[in-house]
């Protein structure tokens, strides 16, 4: 049976609502670690998180704390995020609903609370920030009491950056949120004396991949001892390992003897293949008896982009990064294609814009890569000569005087009205076409509501519309890399947008360049770029003399780098920079 002195919560929250600064203080508090004498936000280990102040990947940790040992998985606020939002709720009994006090409930705030109430999960509502200047704790209280149905005396105004209430908030952990709980499922086959074995169960919530000991994957233990040199399976797969090593999180890695019922740690496979440990498959005894834990659900992306490098030699190295990747981003897809104009590379599937940039970034720092990313679409499908585009279910927290332009800002991205809530702030729910979405709706929404808009989204369904293929032609020919699918009455504003952009990002060179758009059959938009006036070419001993060796290989340097920088396409050049700018433009 699972020890009643444990307590396996996660911190939900909108992003930059202070989960991570909360984090800290627990770990202060519990001793975990020393207070002045760790990285703030210690759980975002990723730069690019500390860089951009956000969380992007999921972190667990273990305390203890008056005779109790505390799971906490720390989780990130971004919409695109949210899928590890879902892994984390599948492994805890309830959770911390953070709400910043300046700024009151969030699209996330609403997203993250419906998961958990899905989930069954225990809800302990604090209001933080209440020591900043702009803080408001009587109407933030009063709009979760609202939202939750709860009364006023159950929600905590908390500082987590000064620690004030947040011992009596770790306290309520402690009272309010029940002791690890097994899942419902099928009971194991029965041995052949009819007895019921013993059952062993360990949901796969993340993981990635060490050169050294091959897959490490994160569980919460719902059934069983899982101890060094076990025997274990793959329930979706059958894949058979003997653990070489199982442990906790101190936060970082430390080996113990077992892992048992209720506890949170991980688990070393050894196993080298990384694509046969998927996050949300059950780890169950060698002989396979036991069932898998059911309810977790695969996110699938819908935002696509081509992905190349600039060195065509790293096509492998970009293969094998993207492989790592996968291992503990289970939402990430891509597939080998080849580019006439960028050679071989990968179409890559993505939750979002930020997901996408996070994604390019990791590659480019981690593993050194060089990358041309093609600009992010929307994954169309086709079917009996139609198109069917995704469409999203859209949900706009803002303060209630935006209203009017929000309305008119949505009929402008062929937005439906659904409903809306007029209470203390104004809730609005829209379905749109992810293609509206993705362009710059969420910078435009920013702008008419003075940033105070909030914004969360979730796939719905695919419907039929008139669409067909923005072509772009260089000099006549067709660069399919700056081609898409696009609706109709998208069209001509796409054409001229994008022959406008390249006209700019395209260097003139020593020949008229023309640069076309094409739909259906019809040029609907054109820019054209003149040739340099004469050769640019320097052979002016003068300039470089003929013994100057060093002059001359520090040119032939520069032109190397130079043109490594730069992709053919029929005749034209076509620099990195303006990939990644066409990438650019769409991020948010």
């Amino acid at each position: 049976m699972s020890n009643p002195l444990i307590r396996n919560f996660a911190i939900i929250a909108h992003i930059d609502h202070g989960k991570s600064t909360l984090a800290d203080r627990f770990l202060e508090l519990t001793h975990t670690v020393e207070r002045g004498r760790h990285e703030e936000q210690l759980l975002d280990r990723n730069p690019i998180s500390r860089e951009r102040g956000i969380t992007i990947k999921l972190a667990p940790v273990r305390m203890h704390y008056k005779g109790y040992t505390l799971h906490l998985i720390d989780t990130p606020g971004h919409v695109d995020f949210s899928y590890e939002v879902d892994r984390t709720l599948a492994c805890v009994e309830g959770v911390i609903l953070l709400v910043d006090a300046t700024q009151g409930i969030q699209a996330q705030t609403i997203a993250n609370a419906y998961k958990a109430i899905e989930k069954n999960l225990i809800i302990i509502p604090a209001v933080n920030k209440i020591d900043m200047p702009a803080a408001d704790f009587e109407k933030v209280m009063k709009e979760i009491v609202d939202f939750l149905g709860i009364e006023e005396d159950t929600v905590f105004g908390i500082s987590a950056k000064t620690g004030t209430n947040v011992p009596e908030l770790l306290d309520a952990v402690l009272e309010r949120i029940p002791a690890p709980q097994q899942p419902e499922t099928a009971p194991a086959d029965a041995l052949p004396d009819g007895s019921q074995p013993e059952e062993f169960q360990a949901l796969i919530f993340d993981s990635y991949y060490d050169q050294h000991k091959g897959v490490i994957a994160f569980t919460r233990i719902f059934r069983g001892t899982f101890e060094s040199g076990m025997k274990m399976q793959l329930a979706s797969n059958g894949m058979t390992f003997e653990a070489t090593e199982v442990g906790i999180f101190d936060p970082e890695l430390r080996e113990i003897d077992a892992l048992k019922e209720g506890e949170i740690g991980y688990i070393v496979t050894n196993l080298k293949d990384i694509h046969q440990v998927r996050v949300g498959d059950t780890i169950v005894d060698g002989k396979g008896r036991s069932k898998a834990v059911s309810g977790y659900k695969k996110v699938k992306p819908i935002v696509y982009a081509s992905m190349f490098t600039t060195d065509t030699a790293d096509y492998l190295n970009l293969k094998k990064a993207l492989d790592k990747l996968y291992l503990n981003d289970s939402s990430l897809e891509f597939t080998a294609i080849y580019s006439q104009a960028l050679g071989a590379g990968f179409r890559v599937g993505f939750l979002g814009l930020l997901h996408a940039d996070v994604v390019r970034e990791r590659l480019e720092r981690e593993f050194g890569l060089s990358l041309v990313l093609t600009p992010p679409q929307v994954d169309y499908e086709f079917r009996n000569g139609q198109y069917y585009e995704p469409i999203v279910k859209i949900m706009i927290v803002a303060p209630s005087d935006h209203i009017g332009s929000i309305l008119s800002l949505c009929e402008e991205y062929r937005a439906k009205f659904v409903t809306m809530d007029n209470k203390n702030q104004v809730t609005m729910h829209y379905v749109m076409p992810m293609s509206e979405m993705i362009s710059d709706f969420f910078d435009r929404l920013k702008s008419v509501t003075s940033g105070y808009a909030s914004l969360d989204w979730e796939f719905l369904r695919y419907e039929p519309v008139t669409a067909d293929k923005l072509s772009l032609l260089l000099n006549g020919e067709e660069v399919e890399e700056f081609s898409e699918i696009v609706v109709q009455d998208r069209a001509f504003e796409k054409a001229q947008e994008l022959t406008k952009k390249l006209k700019e990002l395209i260097p003139r060179q020593q020949f008229d360049i023309k640069i076309q758009a094409k739909f259906r059959g019809k040029i609907i938009a054109s820019e054209s770029l003149s040739a340099y006036r004469k050769d640019v070419l320097v052979k002016n001993s003068k300039v470089v003399g003929a013994g100057d060796v060093g002059r001359k290989k520090k040119l032939l340097e520069k032109q190397k780098e130079g043109k490594k920088r730069m992709k053919m396409i029929g005749r034209v050049e076509v620099p990195k920079e303006a990939f990644l700018s066409l990438f650019n433009r769409n991020r948010k």
